[in-house]
This record gives structure tokens, C-alpha cells and sequence, in this order.
């Protein structure tokens, strides 16, 4: 481990393969600023700070080298604040339902864990439709709204500090969540254990081969500082495999994007939103509006989807 700029940082090989034989792929452009501020939002940022990407030259993973201390990331995310919810909420949720219909479509049970659960919009409709639901999420503020927006059972702590059962799920899903963790191989390993023989894994990210990565390349709004893993669907579906996981393939679901959610980021990059404010906030007639209308397209757009089986 290595101290810089008031910030500690540690080396890892690479988390998929383990080796430690690298191409940089992108210089760090993260100043000691961008080191002091927490987590103001996941969702309504077009940012220009990240780490140093590399590309591993066994398995072909990118990912940053170096990283922040893991507890440092789990501590910003716990304080991260839930400004975005009112704004994302009719999107995620329609996205929810296909998410949750990919998961009819290929498994039953009647236990799901959805790790890195957010503000609950997933879980919501998991447990409308039956399902006995659990959910782990890093940051309290969304947690407790997950809690008091849908009577959700979230746990507000990172999932290597919980010991779940073996064969203990039927379900578990990591939505946009393997980007954001120091050893995700880890994590899919201890979900292999707690899911049922013939149990279910789905799990998306963004993709850094996907048409909206190839258009932007590095203006590209997924390469950011909370990004520390970037996936294909082939190295997402190798990662699976070495985890334990059977039957793995690509898959997509229908995602949805409203009008202020496409115009924020936007106008935040070109530091106009400030003047605008008033017209997108949910309570607004124009900000109502803006939050209705939404854009429909499939998830391949912009990330990959992978699901396995015990």
C-alpha cells in the first residue's frame, strides 16, 4: 500500500485472473480534490475524473491500478447522499420490471438477495410479484429510503461483512454493482456458496465495448472516479465462470431513461444546471413532465448482462 496526496491507495493484481502483467490503457486524471470529496451521487454525474485504467494481458480485463483503500470506498459510500432518488424513480422502475422479468423468464424460487440494492426499486418489484426479499446497500441515506419508500428489509452494510447460509437463495442479483468493487471475484465466490444448488445469478454493468463506449470513447460518462472495474460481456461471463458458475450467457432486459435524466448530466458538464434548477426539480410541472416522458432501449446499449447458475 502506497500514501499519496493525503489519500492512501493499494496495488492489486488483476481481479479476475490474479496476474500481475498489465498494458495502461488510460492515465489517472484524479486530482487531490477529487480524493477529498465524498460520494455526492451515482446516477446524475457526467464526470471527468478516474483512476489509472489498465488492461490485463492474460485474461483481458480493465481495471484501475491503483485504488483507493477498500475502506475508504465503503466509507464514502455509506455517506454517500440520496439526492437523485425523486428525479431517477420512474425510470428505475419501469427498468425494474424487465429486470425482474428476465429473471421469470429463466429461474424459480421464492428467496431473492439483491445486492447493492439502492434505493429498493428492483426489490420493490421482486417483492410485489412474491418473492421473499433481502437487500444490501453501502449507502444509509439509500437504505433507509428503500426502507421507508417500500417497507424494504435492506441490510446498510458492505456484503463481505454479512455470512449468509449455504444454499440459502434462490435468486441474487448484482444490478451495476462488480464496477464499483476492489475484488469482485470474491464476491461472486461468496454468492456461489449462499445461492441453492441450480440458483440463479444476474448481473449487469457497463460495458466499455458497447456502442455508447465506442461513440465517446474517453468523454465516455462510465469512465469516472466509482468506476474501478470495467467489463465486456466476455470478461464478465469469464469472471462468472471462474466464481463457480454453470450455464453462463449474455442476456439484455429493457432499460429506460427519462428526459431530465438525459439533460441534467448535460447540463451539469456544462455548468448551466445551476441557472436551471428550478425547471427540473420533481415537484415542478416541467420537471413532472420531463420525469414522464421516457425513453425506452435495450440494456446492450450501454452494458452487459450475464447470468449463471449454481
Amino acid at each position: 500500500m502506497i500514501c499519496k496526496m493525503d489519500s492512501c491507495f493499494e496495488y492489486r493484481n488483476c481481479p479476475n485472473c490474479g496476474e500481475d502483467d498489465f498494458t495502461v490503457i488510460f492515465d489517472s486524471n484524479i486530482g487531490e480534490a477529487d480524493l477529498k470529496e465524498g460520494i455526492k451521487t451515482v446516477y446524475m454525474l457526467w464526470e471527468n475524473g478516474h483512476g489509472r485504467y489498465v488492461k490485463c494481458e492474460n485474461c483481458h480485463l480493465i481495471y484501475v491500478n491503483p485504488i483507493e483503500e477498500a475502506s475508504k470506498i465503503n466509507g464514502d459510500y455509506s455517506k454517500m447522499e440520496n439526492t437523485d432518488a425523486p428525479i431517477i424513480r420512474g425510470s428505475r422502475l419501469r427498468a425494474a420490471q424487465s429486470q425482474l422479468g428476465l429473471i421469470r423468464r429463466h429461474k424459480n424460487g421464492t428467496t431473492l438477495l439483491d445486492i447493492g440494492c439502492g434505493e429498493g426499486f428492483f426489490l420493490f418489484h421482486a417483492a410485489k410479484h412474491g418473492y421473499t426479499t433481502k437487500g444490501i446497500e453501502v449507502s444509509q441515506d439509500a437504505a433507509e429510503y428503500a426502507g421507508k419508500e417500500f417497507g424494504l428489509d435492506v441490510e446498510a452494510k458492505p456484503f463481505e461483512e454479512l455470512q449468509f447460509p449455504d444454499d440459502y437463495f434462490d435468486v441474487v442479483t448484482l444490478w451495476q454493482v462488480l464496477e464499483h468493487v476492489p475484488y469482485p471475484l470474491i464476491v461472486l465466490k461468496e454468492v456461489h456458496r449462499i445461492l441453492k444448488p441450480e440458483g440463479l445469478l444476474a448481473t449487469s454493468t457497463p460495458d466499455i465495448e458497447s456502442i455508447l463506449a465506442k461513440i465517446f470513447r474517453r468523454q465516455w460518462w462510465n469512465l469516472r472516479r466509482l468506476h474501478i472495474n470495467q467489463f465486456t460481456s466476455r470478461t464478465l461471463a469469464d469472471m462468472l465462470k471462474r466464481a463457480g458458475f454453470d450455464n453462463v450467457f449474455s442476456t439484455k432486459y429493457k432499460e429506460y431513461i427519462s428526459i431530465s435524466m438525459l439533460v441534467i448530466p448535460l447540463l451539469k458538464r456544462l455548468k448551466m444546471y445551476e441557472r436551471a434548477r428550478g425547471r427540473f426539480h420533481p415537484s415542478s410541472t416541467s420537471g413532472k413532465i420531463m420525469n414522464k416522458l421516457t425513453l425506452a432501449y435495450s440494456s446492450t446499449l450501454g452494458n452487459c448482462t450475464v447470468i449463471g447458475f449454481k
